[in-house]
């Protein structure tokens, strides 16, 4: 009786045992998507769209909207459930195998049989197979948190459109009103007989497109507020939610290009899911080399009538001569050797990645400057000179209105090189995986 007591305490030990590493939670993913971009996933699932504390849709800002977008963003949520996949393979690895009970009845002269099983291998075995799950479990969570980078530049991006979309609305409504007006007066003239009905007939169908152009540029607003209500997982409204501002996050440079490809490698949540990828495929397969056989203590007793019960250990152990797990044992030397390479191409695609947004980014810098340093002030000069010398009456109206509207659509250009500086900075910081050229 008392080796049954020792089988049994060994079980219940191993049952109990904790074993190395845990699995990230939802904590860790939003504490690691906090530190990185200052906003943190609700504490439970969304069951139900909602705004964060704080937050209003009459004065939404862009960080608000990343905010909403992490609070309710049901798309996030769905890929939130591979996190309790990984936690409930965890689970199964930490698992034991139940004990087998044999029981032989008497009958006859046939004598009480009865025999306990309990597989030891476990002892060598779950040490190997709780790792390599709890390695599987933390690259799930580092993949989860890349995809919520993902998440939070994309609603970024959204918000920049959005902004976008209002002030070229703005624009676009000046620049119709000035070739309404330049329209006006070419049929003025017209009617005086100093211009041809030509001249006036393209002045009308030049207003006449510009305006076309505003009424489309309206009907994108609104497709831009819905695609940014959409991506924060909401169901209200356009016409249900105010930017708290047209005024844009500014942007810096960043640090040289091949400084950003070393800051991404150590940064980037999607590199550190490779790297444990190779460390948990190094675990299975030493898991895998050492399931070469199934290895059982056992306790075998017999009970006789007018004896004394007979009760002895022993082994049931496979002799590994034909199977010796080879085919599960090569293919986990095959997954380590491919989780060798995919860290090798995540490298390769990081570093081209980032290489590739620094050169848009400083693209769009210069773009920026030569439009605000070079274009735009010289236009505004050029206009102020029109209006002093239409004051004067040395030039026709017609001239002042042309050189007003040649300035709209200067700062219309120079919005979408605005736009492309935005929406560079924000990529750049996806890539490098943390605030770059946001500041």
């Amino acid at each position: 009786m008392k080796l049954i007591a020792a089988v049994t305490a060994v079980a219940v030990c191993l049952a109990g045992c904790a074993t190395t590493g845990s699995a990230p939670g939802r904590g860790d993913i939003g504490d690691a998507i906090r530190e990185r971009t200052g906003r943190a996933l609700r504490d439970e699932a969304a069951t139900a769209p909602s705004l964060p504390p704080g937050v209003s849709l009459r004065a939404l800002t862009r960080e608000d909207a990343v905010a909403v977008a992490l609070w309710n963003s049901p798309s996030f949520e769905a890929t939130l459930t591979d996190l309790g996949l990984a936690r409930a393979d965890l689970v199964e690895a930490r698992l034991l195998r139940n004990p087998i009970l044999s029981l032989l009845f008497p009958a006859g002269p046939k004598q009480l049989e009865w025999t306990l099983q309990l597989p030891v291998d476990v002892l060598w075995q779950r040490p190997r197979r709780v790792e390599a799950a709890t390695l599987n479990a933390q690259a799930v969570g580092q993949r989860l948190v890349y995809d919520g980078l993902g998440l939070v530049a994309d609603v970024r991006t959204a918000f920049i459109e959005a902004v976008a979309g209002e002030r070229r609305v703005s624009l676009a409504s000046e620049n119709a009103a000035l070739a309404r007006r330049i329209a006006g007066i070419a049929d003025a003239r017209l009617k005086a007989g100093d211009i041809s009905e030509l001249e006036a007939r393209a002045a009308r169908s030049d207003a006449a497109q510009v305006d076309a152009e505003f009424r489309g540029l309206e009907h994108e607003r609104e497709i831009t507020r819905l695609a940014l209500i959409a991506r924060m997982g909401l169901d209200v409204s356009a016409s249900g939610m105010g930017l708290a501002s047209s005024v844009l996050t500014p942007v810096a440079a960043c640090a040289a290009p091949e400084a950003l490809v070393e800051d991404a490698v150590r940064s980037r949540p999607d590199v550190r899911a490779a790297e444990i990828g190779i460390e948990a495929a190094a675990k299975r397969l030493s898991w895998e080399r050492s399931r070469v056989g199934n290895f059982i203590a056992m306790l075998d007793a017999n009970s006789r009538r007018e004896a004394q019960d007979e009760l002895g250990p022993g082994v049931n152990a496979e002799i590994p001569i034909f199977f010796r797990n080879q085919g599960a044992t090569s293919r986990a030397a095959v997954a380590l050797e491919r989780a060798s390479l995919d860290y090798v191409a995540v490298r390769t695609r990081v570093a081209a990645e980032v290489r590739s947004a620094a050169v848009r980014f400083a693209q769009a810098q210069d773009a920026m400057r030569i439009w605000s340093v070079d274009i735009i002030p010289s236009l505004e000069i050029e206009q102020k000179q029109a209006e002093a010398a239409y004051q004067a009456g040395e030039v026709a109206l017609l001239s002042l209105l042309d050189s007003s509207r040649r300035l709209v659509q200067a700062r219309i250009r120079y919005l979408t090189a605005e736009m492309d500086l935005q929406r560079a900075a924000v990529t750049l910081d996806r890539t490098v995986g943390r605030a770059c050229a946001s500041v």
